[in-house]
């Protein structure tokens, strides 16, 4: 793979699998969606650790009256060990492709914290190894959804 790519990774065909890292200053989320359109992906789950640079996130808090909604978003200027977390990829409303990911960090001090992640706001300090596990048959769109009217990944088969 060319070194001016920000990523390196190699493909299983038969098992739907990618397995590969982001190099420094790739930012997360933009890395993984670049390794799709590098494959023609468009529904896949993913998992990483590594390093980041800094962090982008968001959290989630409750009004008094119990509904749900997200931070403003928190921003920390100082990297962070990417422990754990689990993503989607699919299409969003204009069919562009799109990521959702949830993750947990540990910082200098050995707090850990984590959310939503915000696409573009995590870029990789040494690496991030990923893993990338997609379909053919599953079609992920954001459309909005009936309860909060926000857009959401829904499911179906490819073709119906």
């Amino acid at each position: 793979m060319d070194e001016e790519v920000g990523f390196e990774c190699a493909i299983d065909r038969e098992k739907g699998i990618i397995m590969g890292r982001l190099k420094k200053d790739q930012d997360f989320l933009e890395g993984i969606i670049a390794v799709c359109q590098f494959y023609n992906i468009q529904s896949a789950t993913f998992n990483g650790i590594g390093s980041l640079a800094k962090l982008g996130y968001y959290q989630f808090e409750q009004r008094s009256d119990g509904t749900l909604y997200y931070s403003e978003p928190i921003c920390k200027d100082e990297p962070g060990e990417l422990l754990s977390g689990n993503g989607f990829i699919g299409l969003d409303e204009h069919n562009q492709l799109d990521v959702h990911y949830h993750g947990m960090y540990v910082d200098k001090n050995g707090n850990i914290s984590g959310g939503h992640f915000i696409r573009g706001k995590n870029p990789t300090a040494v690496t991030i190894e990923f893993t990338i596990h997609y379909t053919n048959e599953i079609h992920l769109q954001r459309k909005p959804d009936s309860t909060y009217n926000i857009p959401i990944f829904h499911f179906s088969e490819r073709g119906s």
